[in-house]
């Protein structure tokens, strides 16, 4: 389980091999066993003993911001990682080999919009025309970029296939805007800020995915650092960034479900400096339900397992894929 901590002045230390969170209501004891990660969305008190122990037990920390980025993780400095295969990693990224990988990511995160769209389509009868469409725009455009964009990348390769599925990414969220109750539409995605409250919550959940993604990809022995797609950028997951797009359908659906369950209502979030932030309160309800959500077994690219699950299978994956790739010459 990820174990959170979104309590202003939380308590986190260590009694007799177990962590100990510890508030002004409650005094909680966690084997270190039942926690994959931590997360941290608070200001909270932290000890070296506490720190100490979840190194030693293969447990990352993550500082979360207020967008949902994690802006800092703490973790165990033996990197799991081969230098061979991450030396790999960067070969890989300039194979023809890897260009296909990235765009049947992009074919994967086409086919959760689809999935999420067709749900709309069940249960809203308004706008049930314009979805259906939509979805058929969508998978038409996807007919035929395998010879388009499966080469060796070169300048222009990476710009090429960004802008394509930038504009797949800006269909889906037109009609997706388009079809919710009132008070959830919204025109576009919208980052730092989120200007409306859907984009808000849209935000703070792909952030909790991101650090998700990075996890997978360490359990995987590969360097998070080393993107295929995306350039890499100094202390920035880059990989992370190429391996998250299939997933993030997922947290589109978490929210859809809340939303059209009439679960949620935008008072979840609080309008400040020009923008929209999740509530403190939101999040200690909406966080461990996302958790359960990404614990929950679903069938996925042939596999059923829980969506973490698949996010391990598809980081390891990617590491046999390049292993493989590159004991075969270059085309």
């Amino acid at each position: 389980m990820q174990l959170v901590l979104n309590t202003h002045g939380l308590s986190f230390k260590v009694k007799d091999g177990l962590f100990r969170v510890s508030s002004e209501e409650a005094v909680r004891d966690i084997s270190p066993e039942q926690v994959s990660s931590i997360a941290i969305t608070s200001s909270c008190l932290l000890s070296s003993a506490a720190v100490r122990l979840a190194a030693e037990s293969g447990i990352p920390i993550y500082f979360f911001d207020r967008y949902g980025d994690a802006d800092a993780c703490l973790r165990s400095p033996y990197f799991e990682s081969l230098a061979t295969l991450r030396r790999k990693q960067v070969y890989f990224s300039d194979r023809k080999e890897g260009a296909a990988w990235v765009l049947r990511q992009f074919e994967l995160k086409t086919e959760g919009q689809i999935n999420n769209l067709k749900m709309l389509a069940d249960r809203l009868s308004v706008s049930r025309k314009a979805i259906t469409d939509t979805m058929a725009t969508l998978k038409q455009a996807v007919i035929g970029q395998e010879e388009r964009f499966v080469r060796t990348p070169d300048a222009g390769w990476s710009s090429e296939i960004m802008g394509w599925e930038g504009h797949q990414a800006k269909i889906y969220w037109q009609i997706v805007g388009q079809s919710l109750p009132e008070e959830w539409t919204f025109n576009g995605r919208s980052r730092r800020p989120a200007l409306d409250p859907y984009n808000s919550l849209t935000n703070y959940f792909y952030g909790m995915l991101y650090a998700l993604t990075e996890q997978a990809l360490f359990a995987a022995g590969l360097d998070p650092h080393l993107g295929i797609l995306h350039a890499d950028e100094y202390d920035r997951p880059t990989l992370a960034y190429d391996l998250i797009e299939p997933f993030r359908p997922w947290v589109d659906r978490f929210l859809l479900h809340q939303i059209l369950r009439e679960d949620l209502l935008p008072d979840v979030v609080e309008p400040k400096d020009e923008g929209y932030w999740l509530s403190r309160e939101a999040k200690k309800e909406l966080i461990p339900a996302f958790n359960d959500w990404m614990r929950m077994p679903i069938r996925w690219d042939g596999r059923q397992m829980s969506r973490r699950a698949q996010m391990h299978r598809s980081a390891a994956e990617l590491a046999r894929l390049i292993n493989e790739s590159m004991q075969r010459p270059n085309t």
